[in-house]
């Protein structure tokens, strides 16, 4: 190690190129992590708070819930405890902001109603609860809301903690005045039933309708593995490029000291001494290149807008980091196989 940290010192330049195309790889890993999580809690993040363990739908929606439609006593009292749910996609302004949103209609006392943050729950027909995301957005207790498909009012009179659903922000109604601004959700009729029951396997139901597991309902939401799937692919080419823009530039280095090293050879260095030397070496630069690419990401993500869905993991930025690191010691292989090869004699001349 003190042998490797000294000729880092006495090549900076040579070094300091590995070290700033680490920290740039780095940088994106981290933030690109931060995206992926970011995306998957826009899609997720409401589901989450209902801390449910399945869905009943109708067989016929593929897992959709603003297609499933059916009658509510098809699973009454079927569950230890269960809850409808009538879903209903609204364009709605404030007369200043105009926001694509989710209508739910709830029950009053529905555990699908995450922690209310500010203002009251609906106690009347139009009143609606809003998701915090929709304050950030200017949208404020009080404010009345026009909707693009229906003559009905809106009013807010609270907000809860944030609870987006399929990327997109949430108001809270009760059944009536979802039923007013739907006509195919009148009396009795829902999109889905949220269970909470671990028992909820053991119970049957219609056969039009199908119970699932509510992470197999997530999975299935539009877009969230695609979404997943592209940016894990991402991530895994960049751990790949960064095993190889090791490997090149250890490469290089290390041709450029053949003469070196067979000098070392020759005085009596072993090859594996000489190969620590080189481990250690990328050790150094990967946990310097690692740490600056990781500072700069949490920098990043203080500065940037609330619009951007962004979310760090302090678990998955250890993990991505520790995997950068060993990666990039896998990619100094190549020089440690180039300097078992180096001949004493050849290389003295």
């Amino acid at each position: 190690m003190f042998l490797a940290w000294n000729e880092i010192k006495r090549n900076k330049l040579k070094f300091s190129l590995i070290i700033g195309v680490l920290i740039m790889i780095s940088y994106l890993l981290f933030l690109l992590s931060g995206l992926a999580s970011g995306l998957i809690n826009m899609n997720r993040e409401g589901i989450d708070k209902w801390q449910a363990d399945a869905i009943v739908l109708n067989k016929d929606a593929n897992q959709t819930v603003e297609q499933s439609i059916f009658n509510e006593k098809d699973v009454k009292d079927t569950y230890n405890k269960q809850t409808t749910l009538k879903q209903s996609g609204v364009i709605v302004s404030n007369g200043n902001v105009e926001e694509n949103a989710l209508l739910f209609g709830v029950t009053d006392n529905s555990f699908l109603i995450p922690k209310m943050i500010e203002g009251k729950k609906f106690t009347s027909n139009n009143e609606v609860i809003a998701d915090e995301t929709l304050k950030e957005k200017n949208f404020k207790i009080g404010d009345h809301l026009s909707l693009s498909q229906s003559d009905e009012k809106l009013k807010i009179v609270g907000f809860s903690e944030s609870a987006k659903y399929n990327a997109s922000p949430v108001l809270f109604a009760n059944n009536q005045t979802i039923e007013k601004i739907n006509a195919s959700l009148g009396q009795n009729k829902t999109n889905a039933v949220v269970v909470k029951d671990k028992h909820w396997k053991d119970k049957h139901v219609n056969n039009d309708l199908e119970a699932i597991e509510i992470e197999s309902f997530v999975k299935n939401l539009p877009g969230y593995q695609a979404q997943n799937l592209t940016l894990t692919f991402m991530i895994s080419f960049l751990f790949v490029i960064s095993a190889t823009v090791i490997g090149i530039f250890l490469y290089v280095i290390t041709l450029q000291k053949t003469n070196l090293f067979g000098v070392l050879k020759a005085q009596g260095f072993t090859n594996g001494y000489l190969a620590k030397v080189v481990l250690s070496q990328t050790l150094i630069i990967a946990m310097i290149g690692t740490v600056i690419g990781l500072l700069l990401t949490l920098i990043t993500g203080a500065f940037l807008p609330s619009a951007v869905p962004i979310k760090f993991s302090a678990v998955t930025l250890v993990v991505y980091g520790v995997v950068l690191i060993l990666v990039s010691l896998i990619g100094s292989l190549f020089s440690i196989l180039t300097i078992r090869k180096v001949d004493p004699l050849k290389a003295i001349g």
